[in-house]
């Protein structure tokens, strides 16, 4: 096999799972860091000495890596860098390790039979907040890098922003106020619940970690409620969303009402909703606000800029299950929402195989 031919700039930056080399190790999805200018470093091993010197340099200019507007992303091939803890993160630097080397091959860094730290020549990818490539930097010589790199993020921090939308569509007065109330009482009725990332006939199998999304829901199983927010989807929001993307919509993925409640700091951080085959299905997502009396949890696309999105009851924010996004954390008050997401019959082929693979893995138990 030869190496993947390496993106350019003007390009996509690829996405690639990584574990982080602090204690313990976790799993880290590099496309839910967008939002911040990013220095992707791939350095090969911390042990060569002109790698060593950089991570000095660049740990000493907090005032580029803050962990807000840029961030500095450090990946090993090494594995003795995770083992001797060579590497420590801060606020405005996470060191990944490629133990699969699949971050090295997206890159065309190295052949994917052979991804070792000796097959990689250190390269600095400098990101957008899109995650689009802005320019390459290869380490040939110490301080010509550092020079380059640093000039790099300084020249694009002190750029103003560009004010830009996030490509959502808003629909007034889906729901009327009548019923968004009524979703509420229904709530209240029941009870929120804890639900899983990802369940099996409301039995969790896979919970959320609090740390990246507290909220309780409540799956509407009153008739009259679910026959009425099928007719006002259908009649009201679904030629909306067609007119706006071209997207005819025959399958609606569940009706739920969620509460972010300000007593547990409700939050929701940043997250794209179909990246995992068990949801590879959703095309949009639907949220529709059912009431105005609380503070903070607004919605965001830190890839589009820190514009946030705050609607009226009954309003609906639809918006591609591909874009980052997060809810802020609720200050005051309680927060709720319908939530729902949007499919077609090609997108159901994909969770049919989905559940296919599921079920036969679970048969050779």
């Amino acid at each position: 096999m030869t190496a993947m031919p390496s993106p350019a700039a003007g390009e996509p930056a690829p996405w690639f799972p990584a574990t982080t080399v602090s204690e313990p190790s976790e799993t880290v999805a590099f496309d839910e860091l967008a939002g911040r200018y990013i220095v992707l470093f791939f350095l090969a091993s911390a042990a060569r000495p002109d790698v060593a010197e950089i991570l000095a340099a660049l740990k000493r200019r907090e005032d580029l890596f803050d962990g807000q507007r840029a961030l500095l992303v450090g990946i090993t091939n090494d594995p003795d860098d995770f083992e001797k803890q060579r590497l420590q993160n801060d606020a405005g630097q996470l060191f990944l390790h490629d133990s699969t080397g699949l971050a090295a091959t997206r890159y065309g860094l190295a052949d994917p039979a052979c991804v070792t730290s000796d097959t990689i020549s250190p390269v600095a990818f400098i990101l957008s907040p899109a995650l689009q490539i802005i320019d390459i930097v290869h380490l040939t010589e110490t301080t010509r890098f550092l020079d380059s790199v640093t000039s790099l993020v300084a020249d694009l921090l002190a750029q103003p922003p560009v004010a830009q939308n996030a490509p959502v569509l808003i629909v007034p007065r889906i729901f009327d106020r009548d019923f968004c109330e009524r979703l509420i009482q229904l709530y209240e009725a029941a009870g929120g619940r804890e639900i899983g990332s990802i369940e099996n006939r409301e039995t969790i199998i896979e919970r959320f970690d609090p740390q990246f999304r507290k909220r309780l829901d409540y799956y509407v199983s009153d008739e009259s409620a679910l026959r009425r927010a099928k007719e006002l989807l259908q009649r009201r929001l679904l030629p909306m969303v067609y007119r706006a993307f071209q997207f005819p919509t025959t399958r609606i993925e569940r009706y739920l009402v969620g509460c972010y409640d300000a007593a547990t700091g409700g939050y929701f951080r940043a997250h794209r909703d179909n990246t995992a085959p068990v949801v590879a299905h959703r095309r949009f997502a639907v949220t529709i606000t059912l009431n105005e009396d609380y503070e903070g949890g607004c919605l965001s696309f830190p890839e589009y800029g820190p514009q946030v999105y705050k609607a009226k009851p009954g309003d609906a924010i639809v918006f591609s299950c591909s874009l980052l996004h997060e809810v802020t954390p609720v200050t005051g008050g309680s927060r709720y929402a319908f939530l729902s997401f949007l499919y077609d019959e090609q997108s159901q082929k994909l969770r049919d195989a989905y559940s296919k693979k599921q079920a036969d893995s679970q048969a050779r138990l």
